[in-house]
């Protein structure tokens, strides 16, 4: 960061790298094996349907095949308990590393910002800085946002990418009729994500404001408190509070009327397991696939088609934090 460039306020579009910009060998470490826990926890779903596919086929051929039943199914159930085990190793590198290498460059980046913000001239406080309250808002809350994408969003969107990748692996590994059948509703799969993420966030943002709008009406009163009273204004000054919450409330509405629409439209998922239900026993009765087989391929697209959605929904604060990253890399 330039300590001339700091009269720009305005926040630009900055690359993804600018997150990361104040990381060094021990956070690139932390986030190798994030990464690595990130991986490892996406892809356990996927790896846990193909194991539980060759036990429901193991129980489903018990009868024409009992000298190998009890060895089969207690050597997939050995592989589910290794699975368990690595997905537990995983999900701790995966929420350690990250919300780790997380502080450790959000506390850099609100060191570098106050020692930059302190070396500038008086001119610039009187010019560009109205309160002490801007300074420590816009140090909290640019490196809070990055905090946030860095410890929580980058993982989860890493963990709902190969949980997508690997579940239509397995799936067209198991089924590859079934997968090819059923892969166009994969768009459809997508839209629960997308529209509890983008909705849900945007109107939270108008809630803030509104509130911010009502912080100020009691901000102005406690600042005046005397001519409040003098002029005996309590009564206006609580209608002028009440008029300006009244937009969270109606904003509230419309959350909950998009929360439950975004919830609700996962009702698609059991649209289209019903068709690979009817696809699938077609397969079995006619091109002698396993019952294990259509179950692990049905679920593996279900879940990657949510994963996807879910995935995608998490881009814009990575946009967000590029934006908010930017200025410390200036």
């Amino acid at each position: 960061m330039r300590e001339g460039g700091m009269g720009n306020q305005n926040k630009s579009s900055g690359s993804f790298r600018s997150i990361f910009m104040r990381s060094d060998g021990i956070d690139k470490l932390l986030t190798g094996l994030g990464f690595i826990g990130s991986v490892g926890d996406g892809l356990s779903m996927p790896i846990m349907l193909l194991f539980t596919s060759k036990i429901i086929n193991n129980i489903g051929g018990a009868s024409t095949n009992n000298k190998y039943f009890t060895h089969d199914v207690n050597k997939n159930a050995k592989f589910l308990c290794f699975v368990a085990l690595v997905q537990g190793i995983s999900c701790f590198l995966e929420g350690y590393c990250w919300t780790r290498t997380a502080e450790r460059q959000a506390s850099r980046m609100r060191s570098r910002y106050s020692k930059v913000v302190l070396r500038q001239d008086v001119g610039y406080f009187d010019f560009y800085i109205t309160s002490t309250s801007e300074v420590i808002t816009s140090v909290s809350g640019d490196s809070l946002v990055i905090q946030e994408v860095i410890s929580e969003k980058v993982p989860v969107f890493l963990m709902n990418l190969f949980t997508f990748i690997g579940a239509y692996i397995v799936a067209f590994a198991v089924l590859w009729r079934l997968a090819i059948v059923a892969f166009p509703f994969v768009i459809f799969l997508i839209i629960p994500g997308l529209m509890y993420g983008r909705a849900l966030m945007g109107i939270a943002r108008k809630i803030m404001v509104e509130y911010d709008k009502a912080g100020i009406v009691v901000e102005q009163a406690l600042s005046s408190i005397r001519t409040v009273d003098a002029f005996v204004g309590e009564s206006k000054t609580m209608t002028n509070y009440s008029t300006a919450l009244q937009g969270t409330v109606d904003l509230g509405l419309k959350q909950g009327l998009a929360k439950g629409l975004a919830i609700g439209s996962n009702g698609i998922v059991f649209a289209i397991s019903s068709f690979m239900a009817y696809y699938g026993t077609r397969l079995i009765m006619y091109h002698n696939a396993s019952g294990g087989n259509v179950f692990a391929a049905g679920a593996s697209i279900a879940i990657g088609g949510l994963s996807l959605g879910s995935a995608l929904s998490n881009l814009k604060y990575f946009s967000e934090a590029s934006a908010a990253g930017e200025k410390y890399w200036n």
